[in-house]
């Protein structure tokens, strides 16, 4: 017995407890008169309305267009004496077109919580029954995959008008027609199949016998998004140019991505934007340019680029641009390489490859060997930018390089020398020539024995003797002036060399 009479005190407690809570939410909540909730007002006509709260109220404009610093509309404090509340405020909206439909909210903030009323305020107008309109042009309503219902927002300026919703041309899904919910206020909340399409959809009124409609066209956006960068990443201007940054990113169908620019003096709108987007593969490439003319010292630092496909799923990316005040143009040798090469003949490529820094780009570049232009279609020489590529080295290739850069605007001129050192290996002209390997000659007799050899740098020459008794060990041994002829040696009276010009090159003769 005591047992249930506890329960029976519980659920009354209980009971009352939610019911005071409930009693002092009203108690804190705003007033809204006339407490009429929908209001049905006429286009041309005039909203009153007035709120009363425990603090100072802000009137908020949910659905309209209007805002509360338009001409038609004025808001102003009234009278609180001689009521419970402390704050009134009043809302009058003047001239009140269809659009002005919608919901207005009046609220406060009292030890940081908020309280607020609303009302809704149909304004009927017979030539608009639907609050946005769409007739001729249908609106995109987008939504995402996973999203299994989608609202078609033709809400209406009167709360009884009977709306219907057909498709174009094909009949709208069964499951569509069945389940479909009307709520003047909304519109249409109907079944999304994630992966059926649905076409064009109508929403369809009549008024005074004139039949109305307003048109949407539902689509499936992505959550794809891939590869944003900004091009170039880094780049140099000077004073005066044009910037030009590209922000780019990568969706696929339906994929729509919204880039935001952020920079130093973004606000002062010196800047122009182009949004491009590519559609000829099934990754879409997007794209919006920042251009940003006459660029000072101060607009030198990093860019921010935001490509987003909804607030949720976004990438950032910056690019840092470098301000100079004045041109130059500089250029040196490569990882301290000297200005003399050397290189064995034969090698398959040899790269001339000056470093260069300028600002502007060079817009002269020119090749000399020996002090002659090298043509840009020879076939021995190769260039590319400012490089000069041989191919098979030979020792023709010798000589001396100068790359001459300019800039004929700015005035500037630089040159840069290389000597190429073509090694060539060591060869004997006449081990090239003979025809026999032993010539006779005559005892007693002074002979002179002739060695040309060539190569680069120039080869040392050493005479070697070899005795050639039969049945003997071949060996040979150097050959001196101070040999004397014994059973084994000639006396070898002298040794001379000297470098003649054989054929165009410098040989040496021994």
């Amino acid at each position: 017995m005591g047992s249930s009479n506890c329960f029976r005190w519980a659920v009354v407690i209980l009971c009352c407890s939610s019911l005071t809570h409930g009693h002092l939410e009203r108690e804190h909540s705003p007033m809204i008169l006339p407490s009429e909730n929908p209001l049905i007002l006429h286009k041309d006509g005039l909203l009153h309305l007035t709120c009363r709260g425990h603090g100072p109220l802000q009137w908020k404009l949910v659905d309209s267009n209007r805002s509360l610093s338009s001409e038609e509309v004025k808001v102003e404090s009234c009278d609180s004496r001689h009521h419970s509340h402390s704050h009134c405020s009043k809302l009058t909206i003047t001239s009140l077109v269809a659009n002005d439909t919608g919901r207005y909210n009046c609220e406060y903030s009292k030890n940081g919580s908020a309280h607020f009323t609303s009302i809704y305020v149909y304004v009927q107008d017979p030539e608009q029954p639907f609050v946005d309109p769409h007739p001729l042009r249908p609106i995109i309503l987008e939504s995402y995959r996973h999203e299994t219902s989608l609202i078609l927002p033709c809400r209406t300026t009167y709360p009884d008008i009977e709306v219907t919703l057909t498709g174009q041309l094909v009949a709208l899904p069964e499951k569509v027609v069945k389940e479909q919910i009307w709520d003047p206020k909304v519109g249409f909340k109907i079944p999304y199949d994630p992966y059926r399409e649905i076409s064009m959809v109508f929403c369809k009124t009549k008024v005074n016998g004139r039949d109305f409609e307003s048109k949407y066209f539902p689509m499936r956006i992505t959550h794809a998004l891939q590869n944003v960068k900004i091009t170039p990443e880094r780049v140099k201007l000077l004073v005066g140019d044009t910037l030009i940054l590209n922000c780019t990113g990568k969706t696929t169908h339906n994929g729509r991505i919204k880039f935001t620019w952020d920079f130093p003096k973004s606000k002062e709108n010196r800047h122009e934007t182009q949004w491009t987007m590519d559609r000829s593969t099934k990754v879409y490439v997007m794209s919006r340019s920042l251009f940003l003319p006459n660029i000072t010292m101060e607009d030198k630092g990093v860019y921010h680029c935001r490509a987003e496909i909804n607030p949720t799923i976004y990438m950032n990316v910056t690019a840092k641009v470098i301000v100079i005040e004045h041109p130059y143009l500089n250029i040196s040798y490569k990882h301290e390489r000297h200005s003399t090469i050397r290189v064995k003949e034969g090698r398959k490529k040899l790269v001339f490859d000056p470093k260069v820094q300028a600002l502007p780009p060079p817009d002269m570049a020119a090749w000399f060997k020996d002090g002659v232009p090298i043509n840009r279609s020879s076939t021995c020489y190769k260039m590319s930018g400012f490089t000069l590529i041989i191919v098979n080295v030979q020792q023709q290739n010798a000589g001396v390089f100068t790359v001459s850069l300019g800039n004929q605007a700015r005035g500037l001129h630089r040159n840069l020398s290389f000597t190429l050192i073509v090694e060539v290996k060591p060869i004997i002209s006449e081990a090239e020539l003979a025809t026999v390997d032993v010539q006779p000659y005559m005892i007693g007799r002074q002979h002179q024995l002739t060695c040309t050899a060539y190569g680069v740098p120039l080869p040392n020459t050493t005479w070697f003797w070899q005795p050639c008794q039969l049945n003997t060990t071949l060996i040979k041994s150097p050959v001196h002036t101070d040999d004397r002829g014994n059973y084994s040696h000639n006396w070898i009276k002298s040794i001379n060399v000297k470098r003649e010009l054989v054929k165009g090159k410098i040989k040496v003769c021994v």
